[in-house]
């Protein structure tokens, strides 16, 4: 992945060890050269250049730390450490006997080969690191036992709305922003799983939701615990979560779209079905079933703008009398209202009425409206019919009031399980 140039730089050291330094094969994707200079050079900067001194050879140590910059290396040739003055001394990375530097020339140049090199891949590793999280749209994060954020990517950055120096070293309650009082009576469950993840000593995955700089945000959760060296012992843990806040909202809107009238916003024909096999299979129901009379005539003669108009106006007052019932419209000028458990039928022929009278009241209020009306059917069954039953009755009974016309609300006897729909 990398190839690097080492510069060393030489003043003061003997010959002899020089040439054994040079003989030395370099390691993998390194190679070395090797200069000679003097107190009037300006060295050039970085980690790749390696200063060596004998303490024979004074310079101004602190100008060539600033020559060399923070990550270049200084080592000093010395036998004698304590007659370097102390502010050069903070300037050096390294001290070599003078004395058995020939003997160890080769020793010392290999070691410091090996340490630059681990250098180099600790800074790769790093940096692949960096570029994967920070490439990445989701937050990550690296955390200690005592819940301070070690590190972050730049997604969490952006999603707390905060710079990394005011994130790292903090907890969850400063950067969210969340007095501990109110996240305790809150739903946030992200400290807890922390906990979690410890004991289960293994990724786990968690629905979590947070308050960020965008809003409430619900997040789909990776933790994993972070072990030591020695595999066992637990260090911190590592995050990674993903905002489905926007893709939760899209999937609740294709469900709700999936089970909704369009016009009304009441349930659909599928859904009411789904809803009955799924949730009412051991209970008994009441079915209202509905149609508007006169409702075609409005609608050809004044257009369909009108005729939706006619449409919403009936589900809204259905959601006035029936609020806690499944509503549904039908199809066309049909609408539904389903009943759980047991009714007496004189209450619900009386809410029925309420609609009705409602409804003819909101239609009398545009002359082109005012003769539309709701026919209505009553029928009940006990748990363990047939939807299909249930429907039968329901539109025999509409059909019945239908016949009577003028908004009339029909209640068929009880459903009996002998009871054939053909009768």
């Amino acid at each position: 992945m990398y190839h690097v140039q080492l510069h060393f730089w030489i003043r003061g050291i003997d010959e002899s060890v020089v040439r054994v330094w040079k003989k030395m094969e370099a390691l993998p994707r390194f190679e070395h050269v090797f200069h000679l200079f003097s107190r009037s050079m300006r060295l050039p900067a970085g980690r790749n250049q390696i200063v060596f001194l004998d303490d024979k050879a004074p310079l101004q140590m602190q100008m060539l730390r600033q020559d060399i910059g923070p990550e270049g290396k200084i080592i000093v040739c010395c036998d004698e450490p304590g007659s370097i003055p102390a502010d050069d001394l903070a300037c050096v990375d390294d001290v070599w006997p003078s004395a058995t530097l020939g003997e160890l020339a080769e020793f010392r140049f290999r070691r410091l080969q090996e340490r630059l090199k681990a250098e180099k891949d600790a800074w790769l590793t790093e940096t692949y690191l960096e570029q994967t999280i920070n490439t990445l749209p989701d937050m990550i994060w690296f955390k200690d036992l005592q819940g301070l954020h070690l590190h972050v990517n730049d997604a969490f950055c952006t999603a707390v709305n905060k710079p990394r120096s005011d994130i790292e070293g903090h907890d969850h309650y400063y950067i969210w922003g969340i007095p501990r009082a109110v996240y305790e009576r809150s739903d946030y469950v992200c400290v807890e799983t922390e906990d979690d993840v410890i004991k289960a000593r293994k990724t786990c995955l968690f629905d979590e939701q947070v308050m960020s700089a965008q809003g409430l945000q619900k997040l789909k959760t990776y933790k994993t615990p972070i072990f030591d060296e020695d595999g066992k012992t637990i260090i911190g843990t590592v995050g990674i979560a993903r905002d489905v806040t926007q893709e939760n909202e899209y999937k609740d809107t294709i469900q709700r779209l999936s089970r909704e009238d369009k016009l009304t916003g009441l349930a659909n024909r599928d859904y009411f079905h789904h809803f009955v096999e799924t949730e009412c299979k051991d209970e008994a129901l009441t079915l209202v079933s509905i149609d508007l009379e006169h409702f075609r005539e409005v609608n050809e003669k004044y257009g369909h703008e009108l005729g939706d108009a006619v449409l919403k106006i009936a589900a809204e007052e259905l959601g006035d009398v029936f609020p806690n019932d499944l509503k549904v419209r039908m199809g066309g000028d049909e609408f539904g209202v389903l009943l759980r458990g047991v009714h007496p039928a004189e209450e619900v022929r009386l809410d029925v009425e309420k609609f009705q009278k409602q409804l003819q009241e909101m239609y009398a209020m545009d002359e082109r409206m005012k003769r539309v009306q709701a026919n209505a059917g009553v029928a009940q069954c006990k748990a363990g019919t047939p939807l299909d039953k249930l429907i039968f009755h329901g539109s025999a009974a509409r059909a019945e009031a239908t016949k009577q016309g003028d908004g009339t609300c029909y209640v068929a006897s009880e459903i009996d399980e002998a009871d054939s729909m053909d009768d």
